[in-house]
């Protein structure tokens, strides 16, 4: 089925079709999901619409926005990317329109698309008010199905953002913290540093942190949770089944697991746990 599907995005993009992207917080045991996906193919029906995903836990606006970084870089330009995880829904929150990396990104202004977008990034935004391309009338609980899909339906057409509404600035900006760095000295060695934080556990209980391996230098020791480690392994394999290990995930942030297991029941690990690593 994988294949299948990267052939046909292959061929939508040599055809010079538009793509769709979702990803909610609306879960799969409803109908919204499908909704939103019958709205839009009623309007754009040669759109080739991709799940990236639908069980954002309700209202986290950071997990989605994580999940959300993970998957746009494999994407082409000229991809419209929809995320919905709004907490927000009904009230004066506005909805953006933007413009960057080649792609247009339709977003709740409640920070998410600093996940997928540096400032620098941002070519044009839009707060989205033209009404004519919303469908009639308007819930205020479902702005998915009757704002995102059918202006997202409508960009897929060739419409130009700047027909949504008029220019403007996101208001809000979420995006992983940082860790604190500093430098630090062991006996003739210069050493660095850093404090972060668990910031996702995906579904295999893997705990994805906000620190990335520092360039040109070794692990010393991280800690977790009351576990140490002392070095970053290539794969899972790499240890026993059953045992704990850091490596680095797919992203490219450092991440504990346990091979075969959950860490974050193993470990206890879990968001917004503290994490210190020290690299030499």
């Amino acid at each position: 089925m994988g294949e299948n599907v990267g052939a046909r995005s292959r061929a939508w993009v040599a055809a010079g079709l538009p793509m769709i992207t979702l990803l909610t917080d609306f879960g799969l045991e409803d109908a919204y999901v499908g909704v939103v996906k019958g709205v839009i193919a009623r309007i754009a029906p040669q759109a080739l619409v991709v799940d990236i995903c639908h069980r954002v836990p309700p209202q986290d606006v950071r997990r989605g926005g994580i999940i959300w970084a993970s998957a746009i870089p494999y994407f082409p330009p000229g991809t419209i990317h929809v995320a919905v995880v709004d907490p927000g829904v009904g009230t004066s929150r506005k909805i953006l329109a933007v413009e960057g990396r080649g792609s247009v990104f339709l977003v709740p202004d409640n920070g998410i698309i600093g996940h997928v977008l540096r400032k620098s990034e941002i070519r044009r935004a839009v707060a989205v008010r033209r009404e004519d391309h919303f469908l009639r009338p308007v819930s205020a609980t479902f702005h998915g199905r009757d704002i995102f899909a059918p202006v997202a339906a409508h960009l897929a057409l060739g419409l130009h953002i700047d027909a949504l509404g008029p220019r403007c600035r996101p208001s809000r900006w979420d995006e992983i913290p940082r860790p604190r760095r500093r430098w630090a000295r062991r006996g003739n060695r210069r050493l660095i540093e850093e404090r972060g934080e668990i910031v996702y556990v995906d579904s295999f209980g893997n705990a994805m942190t906000n620190l990335r391996p520092a360039e040109g230098r070794d692990l010393i020791v991280l800690e977790a949770g009351g576990t140490v480690f002392r070095e970053i392994s290539r794969a899972y394999c790499d240890v026993a089944p059953g045992s704990p290990l850091v490596l680095v995930g797919s992203t490219g942030h450092v991440e504990i697991a346990v091979r075969e297991g959950r860490a974050s029941s193993a470990l206890r690990l879990g968001v917004g746990d503290r994490v210190l690593a020290v690299w030499g």
